[in-house]
């Protein structure tokens, strides 16, 4: 009897071992090993808003309203209303509003103002009177009203408009709307260069004639370019450099007009022309966006050298190229300053300065100062650019919240997090200081929002498994787990058959 109760629990023993072999390595694998595989292979996400980013709404014009400071020597008050009255009843459609602050001068002011020669010497005492080239709110100044011919508007330099007694209000209201019309923040699409923080702008001078010197040409250059790009520096920076070409013998396909002793490209030979010069240029050298002018000086045999559009010559002897970012080709066959004006004139259009077209005499225009741009023309540029750097940031955040939402196996490391938090946060503030009139505040942060969306979304730690498809992760799992499991089942089996029997 007792011989047989030993042989019995030797059998149990030598079932027992498999089984707690069985149950020992089911214990370790799916209580360890499953975890540190899930752990391990699971995505990081960091904790994102993504609804706040999918309801983030752009700015529109009709939110914006344009504080004016109507400058009076009279009762500034009266005229204040005059002047907001005339500008609601306008027909003219713009995306914003306006507001008019009446401020009247004190007869300190009264006597300084009338101590000046004219409006022009008033504009200049306005302008040494700021602290900065930057103004922060548009002026409307009443001078007397023999300082300007009668009832006209004058345009300024530093103040935006300039009138007198003497002149209709429902024409003053007329001349404000016209001429923001023309920034009006909804003409993204007429500046050629895109908006940026950083803008190259290179001048390229291509001759055959090697043995003349033009470093007349490039330093007039640098002169007109440099006071242009200080006074810019508020709204971007801008890298100004120049560089000369030698186009071997330059001898281009041109028609040649013996009986007129010229030489014509019409408009298919400027673009071989321009197909010539392009890889030449240095485009790539960097990845902000790049303004090209080109000077071709023909050479001596060919010259002079006309572009002609149809039977006729073009009046400025340029051609502008959409590859260059609103910049242009320009024959020149005598040195004369009217070129580096020009440039300046078609940098202007493509940075999204756009010129009065001074054909209504209602008004007239003080002359532009060295730098080529009035202030004015600068704060309403940074208040529109404020406006698309603000809603390139919300599409780009908008942009980047659906992607996450669709790919789930993006991992969103702190960093990215950090990133469009910031640039949520630097959003929100700029639309604050917006609204407050702080256009310099609201600038500064429109461009840290927008840089920072940017960055986030175009980080290449989002790459990694944008590309990787669900269903592939079962082509990498199943060989590793079908091995595993199978002996894993085999002994749930045989420990669920020990169990029962017992």
């Amino acid at each position: 009897m007792k011989g047989s109760n030993n042989s019995s629990l030797d059998r149990q023993d030598r079932h027992s071992h498999p089984i707690g072999a069985a149950l020992t390595f089911i214990v370790i694998l799916l209580g360890l090993g499953v975890p540190v595989w899930w752990n391990t292979t699971t995505v990081q996400r960091a904790s994102l808003p993504l609804e706040e980013l999918s309801t983030m709404a752009k700015v529109s014009g009709s939110e914006q309203s344009i504080p004016i400071l109507l400058k009076g020597i009279n009762d500034a008050e009266i005229m204040a209303k005059k002047l907001q009255s005339a500008l609601v009843q306008s027909k003219d459609p713009l995306t914003y509003n306006f507001s008019i602050v009446p401020y009247k001068f004190s007869p300190e002011e009264v006597k300084i103002l009338l101590s000046q020669k004219s409006v022009d010497a008033i504009d200049m005492y306005f302008e040494e009177l700021s602290e900065s080239e930057f103004i922060n709110i548009l002026s409307i100044v009443e001078v007397p009203s023999n300082y300007l011919p009668s009832g006209k508007v004058c345009v300024g330099r530093h103040n935006f408009l300039y009138f007198s007694e003497e002149t209709d209000f429902d024409s003053l209201g007329h001349i404000i709307r016209s001429i923001l019309a023309l920034h009006d923040s909804d003409r993204n699409s007429d500046a050629h260069l895109p908006i940026s923080n950083h803008y190259n702008v290179l001048l390229t001078l291509a001759t055959a004639n090697a043995t003349q010197e033009y470093s007349s040409i490039v330093s007039l250059y640098d002169e007109n370019f440099a006071a242009f790009s200080k006074k810019f520096r508020h709204v971007a920076d801008l890298s100004i450099s120049s560089q000369m070409i030698y186009l071997g013998n330059g001898h281009i396909d041109a028609n040649h007009d013996t009986e007129q002793k010229i030489f014509s490209l019409n408009e298919e030979k400027v673009v071989s022309l321009i197909n010539i010069l392009e890889p030449r240029l240095g485009s790539q050298l960097s990845s902000d966006p790049t303004f090209h002018w080109v000077l071709y000086v023909p050479h001596i045999n060919q010259s002079p050298m006309y572009i002609f559009k149809g039977s006729l010559p073009v009046v400025t002897n340029s051609v502008l190229s959409p590859r260059w970012n609103g910049g242009g080709l320009q024959i020149v066959n005598e040195l004369d300053h009217s070129f580096a004006g020009l440039a300046l004139c078609q940098l202007r259009n493509a940075l999204g300065i756009f010129s009065l077209q001074n054909a209504d005499t209602s008004y007239i225009s003080l002359n532009y100062d060295e730098s080529g741009v009035h202030a004015w023309e600068l704060y309403l540029l940074t208040r529109r650019r404020t406006v698309q750097f603000l809603n390139q940031a919300t599409i780009t955040l908008k942009s980047l919240s659906q992607l996450l939402k669709q790919i789930g196996n993006i991992v969103v490391s702190e960093e990215i997090r950090d990133l469009i938090v910031a640039s949520v946060k630097m959003g929100d503030d700029s639309r604050i200081a917006l609204k407050n009139d702080d256009l310099q505040q609201a600038y500064r942060d429109a461009k840290v929002s927008n840089s920072c969306a940017e960055k986030a979304f175009f980080d290449p730690s989002l790459l990694a498994l944008l590309y990787f498809p669900e269903d592939q992760k079962y082509a990498i799992y199943i060989p590793l787990f079908l091995p595993i499991g199978i002996p894993v089942l085999l002994s749930l089996r045989s420990v669920y058959k020990h169990f029962l029997k017992r």
